[in-house]
């Protein structure tokens, strides 16, 4: 095939995405039908300037100043961070939305199109609620894109084949012609492959590697995809819910006369599919359901009586045939094209929250049934369903009992959507909590589930005794690796036993020191009861050597230990040792807690895509040898050990020595040694013998803290 038989096909490829697309409707609202250029809100990630640098170690001597906003990077900006990159949210987060209008302004700047493009940015974008902006950029090369909207379980060769294209072929051509830009393969929906979804992006980043010039978007019901095995080659971010100004920006543009309603300003119409419902209310619906049944009443049911129910039952009937397509009755197919509104109820965010609003005239068992059958389609819609129910103050038991039925493998998910039914005390909510306690501390289904059964044993008043201590048993281990140089070379030290939290501090625990002292604490979310259970963050080594004081007092009051120990923090040897144990140096391995390969589940790392801290001891795979929990990832914690002032190279460097590395009244510039990584840490990062550090001032929400109890003696020289 010659040059330009090739130019003409890339050409004519680009020419029929952008009559595709950029005629498509992005909603129907009171302006009239917005298409994807002139409704589309740029979405952000959850993904800061902070996170970029992979420091956010602020160095703040005011003890009573604030951390700055945080600046969030566009969906579009973080497609950028990886050759590789995945986008997940909730239904409705406006995942199609953003991959399409990326589809059709690559396709148009290939096209030299005036009105599609991304290398002319025309406005700036909201960063944070404080009002920040900046302009969106794009800093790549202009890719080709082939963009696949996923409508079923296909393997990754079908679905190249229904992009319409030979991806492969323009690959093979760009490696021996160079003769046309990158391609960009986006990938719509991956959470409807449902189990060949982990196979169909294996093969991606399989194909990835043949082709040096592929890159790959996906994108995804964050529940479902989160609950698969995770891939390196994938950097992983959360779309956010829209801004508040971003809202009001939006209702600006097309009504200069007209504030936001209520409604529109609510918190459900922070997720982008709601707002665009909300753009027909007024009043300020206090949830999702309340908002569907809102526009629902305002919308049909003023144009024809039943309508509504119609419309969900004919949403309950496609989920449960399993059809993509969502077709209503004749009657109601007319009216919903009278008002414009065909493209609206077909989407999938709004089908689930329909179909909810049907299962609530089904016999509870009939609800709990279907849900075991098919969790992964069931699963949203019950959870919407449980909402309803919740505002009644009445669930049905026969609901609860049958969503938490052990002899059913999907128990435990079915305690995640029962729990928020359960008002008080009692047998039933204790059955509840045991099963998301097992569920946790087996570390069974997606570290996202996980974490949400976290937050509701916080708000519960988690059993786990936070504070638990672990043994350390006297004895030389080897220290330090080859993976890094700050952190060689290795060789063998002695410690003397000691005790070690099994946790970090906790919000629980550090909150009570506060509540006490009154001490500053810059956490926003430290005294949320739902983040109870997560690592105590933004802490300077001085807030942690105050709490540690003043536990001291507090355990020898109570007996919990001698009169000799004392609460202090670990020094670098004791915390590798607590990670470590015995493990020896393996060559340019790195060390993790549970041994020397990577393990996607056993930490709260930069893959595990949170970028938040979650409630302790989620990952019980990544236990070290003496049963401490999230010494990969999740924080950094503080020791007692110097670094020294300059940030780049340690001032005290291993062998470790008695050579006033421990010295606890050193200067302020003086950084103290961090150790562990956090929740935005890599691999090579999160691990038991990477080095960082900060000035003892300093805070952000990725450092903590764990404690170790052992007399004076411990301190003495190791060797």
């Amino acid at each position: 095939m010659c040059a330009t038989e090739s130019e003409q096909r890339v050409r004519s490829h680009c020419i029929a995405l952008v009559e595709r697309l950029a005629g498509a409707e992005l909603v129907a609202s009171p302006y009239g039908s917005l298409s994807l250029e002139d409704g589309y809100i740029p979405l952000l990630a959850n993904y800061t300037e902070e996170d970029k640098a992979a420091k956010g170690l602020r160095s703040l001597r005011d003890a009573a100043a604030q951390p700055a906003p945080q600046a969030y990077f566009s969906a579009l900006e973080v497609t950028q961070t990886a050759r590789a990159v995945m986008l997940l949210g909730p239904r409705g987060s406006g995942k199609t939305s953003f991959a399409r209008r990326l589809a059709l302004n690559l396709a148009g700047e290939l096209v030299n199109s005036q009105q599609y493009n991304l290398t002319e940015v025309t406005r700036p974008v909201f960063r944070n609620e404080q009002g920040m902006t900046a302009l969106e950029e794009w800093r790549e090369t202009i890719a080709l894109p082939f963009y696949v909207e996923i409508r079923s379980a296909s393997s990754l060769s079908e679905l190249l084949v229904a992009a319409g294209f030979d991806i492969e072929a323009a690959l093979a051509e760009a490696v021996s012609k160079e003769s046309i830009q990158d391609v960009f393969l986006i990938l719509d929906g991956i959470d409807r492959l449902g189990s060949m979804g982990p196979s169909v992006l294996a093969d991606a980043s399989a194909l990835m590697a043949r082709y040096p010039k592929l890159r790959v978007l996906a994108l995804g019901e964050a529940t479902i995809v989160r609950s698969w095995p995770s891939l390196a080659e994938f950097s992983t971010h959360d779309m956010l819910p829209l801004l508040a100004v971003q809202r009001r920006a939006f209702i600006a543009e097309r009504s200069s006369a007209q504030a936001p309603t209520p409604a529109q300003m609510s918190n459900a119409a922070t997720n982008p599919g709601l707002f665009a419902l909300s753009l027909w209310l007024n009043e300020a619906p206090s949830s999702p359901e309340a908002m569907v049944d809102a526009w629902l009443d305002q919308v049909l049911e003023h144009c024809d009586t039943g309508a509504a129910d119609r419309l969900c039952k004919s949403a309950f009937e496609n989920l449960r045939s399993g059809g993509m397509d969502f077709a209503p009755d004749a009657k109601l197919q007319t009216l919903l094209v009278s008002l414009g509104l065909c493209r609206t109820v077909r989407k999938p965010y709004l089908v689930e929250l329909l179909a909810a609003r049907h299962l609530a005239v089904l016999p509870p068992s009939d609800v709990a049934k279907l849900f075991h059958q098919c969790p992964d389609t069931w699963m949203a819609p019950v959870k919407s369903l449980a909402s309803r129910l919740a505002t009644r103050n009445a669930p049905p038991d026969a609901l609860v009992n049958g969503l938490i039925d052990e002899s059913e493998s999907n128990a435990l998910r079915g305690a995640l959507i029962a729990a928020p039914m359960v008002f008080s005390e009692g047998a039933l909510q204790s059955r509840i909590g045991n099963i998301l306690l097992r569920l946790i501390e087996n570390g069974a289904l997606s570290p996202t589930l996980r974490a949400e059964a976290g937050r509701v044993l916080a708000r519960w008043g988690d059993p786990r005794d936070l504070d638990a201590m672990v043994d350390i048993p006297v004895g030389d281990f080897v220290m330090g690796s080859n993976t890094h140089p700050n952190s060689t070379p290795p060789h063998r030290v002695h410690v003397r036993a000691f005790k070690i939290g099994r946790f970090p501090v906790t919000n629980r625990s550090y909150g009570a020191f506060v509540a006490e002292t009154e001490r500053h604490w810059a956490s926003k979310d430290g005294r949320s009861p739902e983040r109870a259970n997560a690592p105590a963050i933004d802490l300077t080594w001085r807030d942690a050597i105050a709490y540690c004081e003043w536990l001291t007092a507090r355990w020898r009051a109570e007996g919990r230990i001698d009169a000799e120990e004392l609460v202090r923090l670990p020094t670098e040897p004791e915390w590798e040792r607590a990670a470590r144990g015995d493990q020896p140096d393996r060559g340019n391995c790195v060390v993790y807690p549970w041994g020397s390969d990577w393990s996607a589940d056993a930490a709260n790392s930069e893959e595990s895509g949170f970028n938040d801290t979650c409630a302790v001891g989620l990952f019980p795979k990544g236990r070290s040898p003496y049963g401490c929990y999230d010494m990969a990832g999740q924080v950094w914690e503080w020791t007692s050990t110097l670094w020294g002032d300059d940030m780049a190279t340690p001032s005290f460097k291993y062998p470790y020595d008695d050579d006033g590395r421990e010295a606890s009244d050193a200067g302020p510039h003086i950084r103290r040694v961090l150790r562990g990584g956090c929740f935005s840490s890599g691999r090579l990062k999160a691990c038991c013998t990477y080095r960082g550090s900060l000035e003892p001032d300093g805070f952000w929400r990725g450092n903590g803290f764990r404690i170790v109890v052992a007399s004076p003696a411990a301190l003495e020289s190791p060797h």
